[in-house]
């Protein structure tokens, strides 16, 4: 306590807590007088303090530490003298040579420069426990969690869907419900640290952005045409907003021919560009994929109107749009500040209140709530992407109600009586849908970044909470819906709302997943787990059995368009991850034949399905990293073949301790709650 802490002035001795060196040495209470203890006085022997010996800290964080130095010094070595071989000249002056071949898989953890990939671990001193475990991966420099998406290339850190770029440096801090921690994860524990990012990436990248460069510049001479900027807008309420209507049409349509008058501030313009960006994004043509300039061009008529100093609808509804936009066009961290200002307008614009005593039409609270919920569901959706914490207010404070499912149609400006709502599906049904299901598992979504933990027992009453939406789903979203209707925005809708559901149960169940197929790497003999860990384990295969069949037949009917194929690459992801840990988990069991052509089912859509898209790509090469094309069909894996090891894995994102491996990312060991 304060009262019993020393004064400025207090004396201090030469080494206060170092005990002389007789006492050391039997292991006895030293008094530390000087020149002589007590102990040495009475066994009238010799008394001397000596310096404090220096040891070197015997924990697999020094070790990680030391072999990476030990990797730099190899790399100067073959830099400058490529002709020697090292291991011969050692082996030549008489130095044993030999490791053991887990650390050796250690040290070729490096980035594709030759640096590696963490910075090292810094030790927690203080603390009841003492333990010396880390929280949170971090980077080499103070700087390392900046980021800067001007370029938004595949070659930049950070990616859309927050689960391919291992390297934090550069790709701001992501935590445990990113895709990217369990990714780093996985191979770590399989001794192959490093994602495939090869230099054709680059080569094609740096082509691509040639070809954009030369659209955009013929796109912004042609911008004024009303014939280009009419099929951007037609493109964007075909497209975008069958699946997202958070633009009331009709309204928009009228205002852009002036029919009705437009609003006199600069907000509609950036509302327009941001239409016009995700038309051309939608289009995926490339005579006319300039969104980039587009983008850029609503974000100047943003910057013109000085954002922050004004608030109104059309500018939150912009902000949305265009934060959406940027995490497709891999800029999740300009998105994600995107919705943060959005967020802060429409709380000062009362979205999130119904108001029921304000004197405006039934049109104009709608559109309010949709700009609203749309708000909510994209920060909500963004925040369990990026392992960030939500800040959308709960029930407790707001009231707004969920958007009318009626059609458009039946609500227009001159409607003074509520329609009731249709028991058929409208575009505003998966709206209505989507954020109930966020309204009911942002806190569990917040309580999965928690440091605390998630035990097996709390991930099952968690996969019960989120069953309950399921039951309080409408008949024609129910998984086997035998609705008439099959236009192509409602089977897109009914799909990716059981896309959504499923990852987040295998965000629940994942870590206990992987946890198990570590301990097992070490005994091939112990058994699966409790029936509690055991059942969470299934739970999150099932899950990612369902993703993987529902996308490869939603795709073999649907039309692929850029929104349907980016989801299907982001949902099919996480799902291939959680089979390949099975696999690798248990690659006897009678269930992995099954689960091996599951594993081959998403590599053949990543390649030959969705193959044109250089994130397909990236993600079938990432999967071909970790169960290459012949171990998950020709035979099956086993433990000892994939040589799970504890020493590959970077402890700058673990504790110390490899028993305690998952507590750092907030994943607690067996039998831990709360």
């Amino acid at each position: 306590m304060l009262g019993q802490m020393p004064t400025m002035n207090a004396p201090r001795s030469s080494n206060p807590a170092l005990a002389c060196e007789a006492c050391r040495l039997k292991k006895l209470r030293c008094s530390k007088e000087r020149p002589t203890c007590s102990a040495c006085l009475q066994s009238r022997r010799p008394c001397h303090y000596g310096g404090k010996t220096v040891r070197s800290p015997l924990t697999r964080a020094y070790l990680t530490q030391v072999e990476r130095r030990l990797l730099g010094l190899e790399t100067l070595f073959a830099k400058l003298l490529p002709d020697v071989d090292i291991d011969q000249t050692l082996a030549s002056s008489g130095h044993d040579t030999s490791m053991p071949v887990k650390a050796k898989v250690c040290t070729t953890s490096t980035t594709p420069s030759g640096v590696p990939p963490h910075a090292p671990p810094s030790f927690t001193e203080d603390g009841d426990a003492g333990d010396g475990t880390i929280t949170e991966a971090v980077p080499y420099e103070a700087d390392g969690f900046d980021w800067q998406e001007e370029g938004g290339s595949l070659i930049n850190s950070a990616d859309g869907m927050a689960a391919l770029s291992v390297e934090p440096t550069g790709a701001s801090y992501l935590g445990p419900t990113a895709g990217v921690v369990f990714l780093r994860s996985l191979l770590l524990c399989i001794g192959k640290p490093t994602s495939p990012s090869s230099a054709d990436q680059r080569g094609s990248t740096s082509s691509k952005e040639l070809t954009e460069t030369t659209t955009e510049n013929r796109l912004s001479q042609s911008i004024l045409s009303h014939q280009v900027m009419n099929r951007l807008i037609n493109a964007y309420f075909a497209e975008y907003h069958l699946a997202y209507p958070f633009v009331h049409e009709a309204t928009f349509r009228a205002q852009y021919h002036d029919v009705i008058p437009r609003p006199r501030n600069r907000s509609w313009k950036m509302l327009l560009y941001a239409i016009l960006a995700l038309g051309a994004w939608s289009i995926n043509n490339d005579q006319l994929d300039g969104h980039d300039h587009l983008y850029r061009s609503a974000l100047s008529l943003g910057g013109d109107e000085s954002m922050i100093e004004t608030a109104n609808l059309a500018s939150v509804q912009a902000l949305v749009l265009l934060s959406n936009l940027s995490q497709k066009c891999n800029k999740p961290n300009t998105g994600w500040n995107f919705l943060g200002l959005a967020t802060r307008m429409a709380l000062s614009l009362g979205l999130h209140r119904e108001l029921p005593e304000w004197n405006i039409s039934l049109l104009q609270r709608e559109m309010r709530r949709r700009a609203w919920w749309g708000l909510f569901l994209f920060d909500s959706g963004a925040s369990t992407t990026f392992g960030r914490a939500i800040l959308q207010p709960g029930r407790e404070a707001m009231d707004v109600k969920y958007v009318h499912n009626v059609d458009d149609e039946r609500l227009t400006p001159n409607t003074v009586v509520l329609p009731p709502e249709s028991s058929q599906p409208t575009i505003y049904s998966s709206m209505k849908a989507q954020s109930d299901f966020h309204l009911r598992s942002n806190q569990l979504s917040n309580r999965l970044l928690s440091t605390a933990g998630v035990s097996p027992e709390e991930a099952l009453t968690m996969h019960q909470s989120l069953d309950s939406w399921v039951e309080a789903l409408p008949p024609y979203f129910r998984q086997n819906s035998t609705t008439a209707c099959q236009e192509q925005w409602y089977l897109f809708a009914r799909a990716r709302l059981w896309w959504r559901f499923w990852n987040l149960k295998i965000i629940v169940s994942r870590h206990i997943l992987l946890r198990r197929a570590m301990k097992r790497s070490e005994n091939a003999q112990m058994p699966l787990g409790d029936a509690v860990e055991q059942k969470c384990g299934d739970i999150c295969i099932d899950a990612a059995h369902s993703t993987i069949v529902s996308i490869h037949d939603f795709l073999g009917q649907a039309e692929l368009t850029r929104l349907v194929g980016w989801y299907s690459m982001y949902f099919l992801f996480h799902a291939a991850l959680v089979v390949a840990v099975a696999i690798i988990d248990n690659g006897q069991s009678p269930e992995t034949v099954g689960r091996c052509a599951d594993f081959e089912l998403a590599r053949h859509i990543f390649r030959d399905i969705l193959g044109g898209d250089p994130l397909a790509t990236r993600c079938a090469g990432i999967l071909d990293h970790i169960l290459p094309p012949e171990s998950s069909s020709n035979s099956l894996p086993n433990m000892e073949e994939m040589h799970f090891d504890f020493n590959a894995i970077d402890f700058s994102l673990w504790p110390v301790d490899p028993g305690n491996l998952f507590s750092s990312a907030g994943w607690p060991a067996v039998g831990q709650g709360f």
